[in-house]
């Protein structure tokens, strides 16, 4: 099984770290194992029969989700109250998330918002684009250092998405021409070309996870890991 860090555990709540290369859920039919795999096998869950629709059931309290090759805080409710208690604070939008993102080029801007709709593409369902159709989408930017490596400019970011859709950070870093390095599905050939043989995964790292939890307490998940650290190493 997958060596995966916990960050914190109690009676009511998961909290881990989640590593790249692994889905959350089945994103496809070859996948043979994700986190929600890792859930049920840690706990020995199994769905009762007359609960089979239950959203807390069928995602074994799976709040939100990270894509593959994202790493980072992932919240897993372990009790159905918790699990509707956070949902219902994501859908209101009071959990505020924070991410690392190395980018490519320099980024002229210290800080900056992004407010552009985004819907999938229509042409490849497998990807995302900013669309006036779309739905609303809006990321906070925060240039941290600008750094040369192999001759080529970067930009080391922190996000802080105020909306959840689907590869939002992804999308809206594309449209502003920096796509995350190693993006496979959004950075371009060229682009691709220039980090090769520098990094081995896409940078994009879920850093922090704030909220206030059932009992009016400020709660604060962290990662252990920073996307700086693997930079660094190569400069």
């Amino acid at each position: 099984m997958t060596n995966i860090e916990v960050l914190y555990e109690d009676d009511y709540l998961l909290v881990i770290d989640k590593p790249v290369g692994i889905s959350v859920v089945n994103e496809n039919a070859g996948e043979t194992y994700t986190i929600k795999d890792w859930v049920k096998y840690k706990y020995n869950l199994q769905h009762e029969k007359n609960r089979a629709e239950d959203e807390f059931e069928q995602r074994y309290g799976i709040v939100h989700r990270l894509d593959k090759e994202t790493s980072g805080v992932l919240l897993i409710a372990k009790k159905k109250e918790t699990f509707d208690y956070l949902k219902g604070l994501f859908k209101f939008r009071r959990i505020n998330k924070e991410y690392q993102a190395l980018v490519y080029g320099s980024i002229a801007e210290d800080r900056f918002e992004i407010s552009a709709p985004i819907k999938r593409d229509k042409n490849n369902g497998l990807v995302y684009t900013v669309d006036p159709g779309g739905r609303e989408s809006v990321t906070e930017f925060v240039v941290i250092s600008r750094l040369t490596l192999n001759n080529f400019d970067y930009s080391y970011l922190t996000a802080f998405p105020k909306t959840g859709r689907t590869h939002q950070i992804r999308v809206h870093l594309r449209a502003l021409g920096h796509p995350v390095v190693n993006d496979i599905k959004y950075a371009t050939k060229a682009q691709l070309k220039l980090s090769e043989g520098l990094f081995t995964r896409m940078m994009l790292h879920a850093k922090r996870v704030t909220f206030v939890d059932w009992d009016g307490k400020e709660r604060v998940f962290e990662s252990n890991c920073s996307l700086e650290g693997v930079f660094t190493k190569i400069r």
